[in-house]
């Protein structure tokens, strides 16, 4: 099962990774703010962290971990469809 540690350390991989990006690095709290108040829902989350990582294959194979099971995101190699 998924830590409070975990996540305290995928954050802290988050803001090292993102350090020249602070305004994503931003987002994404705000993002994760909104999942925890029940504002967005798992499948909008994929999308807004999809978006905000893309390209950061690192990322986003350490948000997976702290997915539902019947979720995943999957990393494109299609340029213009991430």
């Amino acid at each position: 099962p998924i830590t409070v540690t975990d996540a305290l350390s995928y954050l802290d991989v988050v803001k090292a990774q993102l350090k020249d990006e602070p305004e994503v690095y931003n987002q994404f709290l705000n993002l994760m703010a909104d999942f925890k108040n029940h504002v967005i829902d798992t499948p909008g989350v994929i999308n807004r962290v999809s978006q905000l990582f893309h390209g950061n294959s690192h990322l986003i194979h350490g948000f997976n971990v702290f997915l539902p099971p019947e979720y995943h995101i999957e990393m494109s190699t299609d340029p213009p469809n991430p």
